[in-house]
C-alpha cells in the first residue's frame, strides 16, 4: 500500500522535475538569461515561490536542469547502442538516412543540442556530465560502424561524431540548403571509412601525390 508520505514524495519530484522541464524549455527560447524564478515558475504552471522551495538560486537551477537534459540524453543513446540492429545497415544509404534526420530534427533543434551541450561542458561541475554525453554517441557511431563491417572502430567513431558536430554548427548558417549538408555529411563519413579501410600507408601514399595547383 503506497502511503502519504510516498505520495507526496512522488509529487514532490514530479513538480521538481517539471520545474526543470519549464527551464530547458526557456533555454531553448533565449538561453541562460532567460531563466528565471518567475519565469520557470510560470513556464511551469506553479506559484512564483516554487522554484526557490527546491533550488537555492538560479544557478543551481540551470545547472541541475542542464545536468538532467544531458543524463536522459546518454540514457537514450545508451539504450539505442543496446539495440539489436538486425536490419541490414550500408553506407550507400547513408545520405538518404541523414536527410530524414534532418528533415525530423531542423537546424533549430541542432542548435538547442549545440548550446545545451557547450553550456554543459563549460560549467566545471558537469563537463563530466558532458564527456559521459559524448562518449554514449561515440558508442553509438562504433555500434553502427561495426555493423556495416568497420573493424577497430572506436577513432573512426570519434571522426564521425566530429564530423557530425561540425555539420550542426554549420547548418545554423544556412549557407547549404539541408539536402545538401546531407551530402556533404554522407560523402565526409563515408571518407572516414575509406580512409580506416584502405590503412594509413595507403592513405599517405595517395596523399604524396597530390600536387600543388599551378598559380
Amino acid at each position: 500500500m503506497v502511503t502519504r508520505a510516498q505520495l507526496s514524495q512522488e509529487r514532490s519530484r514530479l513538480r521538481r522535475d517539471e520545474l526543470l522541464a519549464a527551464a530547458i524549455d526557456l533555454f531553448a527560447d533565449g538561453g541562460a538569461r532567460a531563466i528565471t524564478h518567475r519565469a520557470v515558475a510560470a513556464r511551469a504552471g506553479l506559484p512564483s515561490a516554487t522554484t526557490t522551495y527546491y533550488f537555492e538560486s538560479i544557478d543551481e537551477l540551470i545547472r541541475e536542469a542542464l545536468g538532467a537534459h544531458v543524463r536522459k540524453w546518454s540514457s537514450e543513446l545508451d539504450a539505442l547502442s543496446a539495440v539489436d540492429m538486425s536490419a541490414d545497415v550500408s553506407l550507400d544509404q547513408a545520405a538518404d538516412f541523414i536527410a530524414r534526420v534532418f528533415e525530423r530534427r531542423g537546424p533549430e533543434v541542432a542548435a538547442l543540442h549545440l548550446s545545451i551541450f557547450l553550456a554543459t561542458a563549460r560549467d566545471p561541475r558537469l563537463c563530466d556530465v558532458a564527456g559521459d554525453a559524448l562518449r554514449s554517441l561515440e558508442r553509438l557511431a562504433t555500434v553502427v560502424l561495426t555493423k556495416v563491417g568497420v573493424e577497430g572502430s572506436d577513432e573512426v567513431a570519434a571522426a564521425v561524431v566530429a564530423l557530425i558536430a561540425g555539420t550542426a554548427l554549420r547548418r545554423q548558417s544556412g549557407v547549404y540548403p539541408e539536402e545538401t549538408e546531407a551530402r556533404f555529411l554522407s560523402t565526409a563519413i563515408r571518407g572516414v571509412v575509406a580512409a580506416h579501410a584502405i590503412g594509413p600507408e595507403a592513405v599517405t601514399t595517395a596523399l604524396s601525390g597530390l600536387k600543388p595547383a599551378a598559380s
